[in-house]
């Protein structure tokens, strides 16, 4: 019998290896970047090209490296950062694992030029799949500059999982922005081609964030400063009132260490408590200092998960510091202590006129229930008494008009039979079928706003909505790029007048956020679906009959009626002897 078991050739292992550390060009920024921060760089910049899948070039005016030390520094563990292994529960420098240089040539053509400042000459390497190809000296300033060229040029079907441009560039600028916030004493230069992105000056945390998100963010930042023992968290949140609908503008930095806890997120989110709505995202940006003996980074090759030694602890000092900075502030929520707290039957009045008047919109249902117990519910028995009175009073059943009793629901007798549809899951189906029209038609009709919505954007979801522009604006959508960051909104779709746009942006941004990795596929399908669900009619807005008529019209002319695009069961149809059934007649 043959053996089966043999050892990887190098370059395999190394390709293999590769894959933890290099996932996208935005890997590849971010090794780099924590690089020339390690090696006491003052100014940093970067270009790219194509994404960052065909060039990726950072310099800066760091140390520097010797010519020994330029080609060690591609050999697999090979740092200047850990001597031995009681350095990992000690670490200070962003990198320590000696892999970055090691997977970016193994999987990439890399050109380091480097000199250090009491040296007359510079040195130049030149690498390919792990192996060297050039050395020689050069002329130089002290620094380092290193050139990344066709990513997974060597390994065809990883470079075919590569997103595109604006993608790619989307998740580099994210790298980006972790690295400025974190290091506000560097000077930071970023460029797409020859076209600037980003230019940012040495500065404090709230000038690199103006200068990072926009002017808007000064006026929306809250301090944050608390010391407990041996442990600091300081930085800034946002005001509940500029929460969006959007993620990505929450950083959390453990020792100038960005890192992802969804634990602790969730402690931050939890300090606002009622002050923001249901999947809406505040800004914050906070630091945690900490003595480095009391976490272990060592966790994973991206070194963004950290676990700590009292876990809890952290997690109350974070909330126990948002909540303190909101309360400062005064944002937090305050206790009236002269209110009456008695609940009495007028409550229910004052209620029963506003839901007259405005179709219950505003108030939840939870709430609702809680003033029902309170109040014992006899001014709601009456009301309901009445309505189905007003009903029988106003209306002759026999004449099959549709009516809405309970909302989202529409009733509608068809000779033996009653429909029952929801009406947002109506309008949903009607506008898919809507929009994919105009799809394939490339034609859509636009209503012109009376005043243009401008929405501004930070960089990377700019970068997403840019590519994906066109589309919208065949949903009827008359939108264009505005500036640098934003755009704007003339325009939206004939029989969408309801809609916020805004807010609808901004929601359609984070599931394409969420979606990330298969936005190109299908990706017409997708923008679709997510305008379709988000235009569609509110399950709280009161319709008129010929509304209803209108719905129940246009839903029988689409060619599915009967479940929304996402498989969701439009209307049910009970017969008079399932309703018998229901009083065992």
């Amino acid at each position: 019998m043959k053996n089966i078991i043999h050892k990887l050739s190098e370059s395999v292992a190394n390709q293999i290896a590769a894959g933890e550390v290099v996932q996208r060009p935005s890997s590849i920024i971010k090794e780099l970047l924590e690089n020339s921060i390690d090696a006491s760089s003052e100014n940093i910049k970067v270009i790219i090209e194509e994404g960052g899948k065909s060039k990726i070039i950072v310099i800066d005016d760091g140390l520097g490296m010797t010519r020994d030390d330029a080609i060690k520094c591609f050999e697999k563990h090979s740092t200047s950062k850990l001597k031995k292994s009681d350095d990992l529960f000690k670490i200070k420098t962003m990198g320590f694992r000696g892999e970055a240089l090691s997977s970016i040539s193994s999987v990439c053509q890399v050109e380091l030029s480097t000199q250090i400042e009491k040296n007359d000459v510079g040195n130049k390497v030149v690498i390919e799949g792990s192996k060297i190809k050039e050395t020689s000296e050069i002329s130089k300033k002290r620094g380092t500059t290193i050139i990344v060229k066709n990513i997974f040029y060597n390994v065809p079907a990883r470079r075919s999982f590569l997103k595109s441009d604006a993608v790619e560039l989307k998740h580099i600028i994210d790298e980006f922005q972790k690295i400025a916030i974190a290091n506000t004493n560097v000077n930071f230069s970023l460029y797409n081609h020859e076209i600037e992105i980003y230019k940012l000056k040495k500065s404090n945390l709230s000038n690199r964030i103006v200068s990072l998100f926009g002017k808007n963010y000064k006026e929306q930042l809250i301090k944050c400063d608390e010391k407990f023992d041996d442990v600091c968290i300081s930085g800034f949140i946002g005001k509940p009132k500029n929460s969006k609908k959007t993620r990505g503008e929450q950083f959390l930095f453990v020792n100038n260490r960005y890192i992802k806890s969804s634990y602790l997120n969730h402690s931050i989110i939890k300090s606002y408590g009622g002050l923001i709505e249901e999947k809406r995202f505040p800004f914050y940006t906070l630091f945690i200092d900490i003595n480095p003996k009391s976490i272990d980074i060592n966790v994973h090759p991206t070194k963004n998960e950290i676990k700590f030694e009292d876990e809890k602890l952290i997690y109350s000092l974070v909330h126990s510091s948002v909540n303190k900075s909101l309360a400062v502030h005064n944002v937090s929520p305050s206790i009236n202590f002269e209110a009456d707290i008695n609940f009495k039957s007028i409550r229910v009045k004052e209620y029963d006129t506003i839901n007259k008047d405005s179709g219950s919109e505003g108030f939840t249902k939870n709430r609702w229930e809680e003033i029902f117990e309170e109040a014992k519910s006899e001014n709601m028995i009456s009301k309901q008494e009445s309505f189905f009175e007003e009903k029988e009073d106003q209306k002759d059943q026999t004449n099959n008009e549709p009516i809405q009793l309970v909302k989202p629901y529409i009733f509608k007798q068809l000779n033996n039979k009653v429909l029952i549809f929801n009406q947002s899951l109506m309008h949903e189906r009607i506008l898919y079928e809507k929009y994919k029209s105009n799809f394939e038609n490339k034609k859509s009709n636009s209503q012109q706003s009376l005043f243009p919505k401008y929405v501004e954007l930070n960089k990377t979801d700019f970068q997403l909505m840019s590519e994906m522009i066109d589309e919208i604006k065949l949903l009827g959508f008359d939108i264009d790029i505005f500036g640098d960051n934003s755009i704007i909104i003339n325009g939206i779709p004939s029989g969408s007048e309801e809609i916020d746009e805004k807010n609808l942006i901004e929601s359609f941004i984070e599931e394409m956020k969420l979606n990330n990795e298969k936005i190109n596929e299908n990706k017409n399908e997708k923008i679709i679906r997510s305008f379709a669900k988000r235009c569609r009619i509110s399950e709280e807005k009161k319709l008129e009959e010929s509304e209803m008529k209108s719905l129940i019209d246009q839903l029988f002319s689409c060619e599915i009626s009967n479940y929304t695009p996402d498989g969701e069961k439009i209307f049910i149809q009970i017969n008079k002897e399932q309703i018998n059934n229901l009083f065992n007649v």
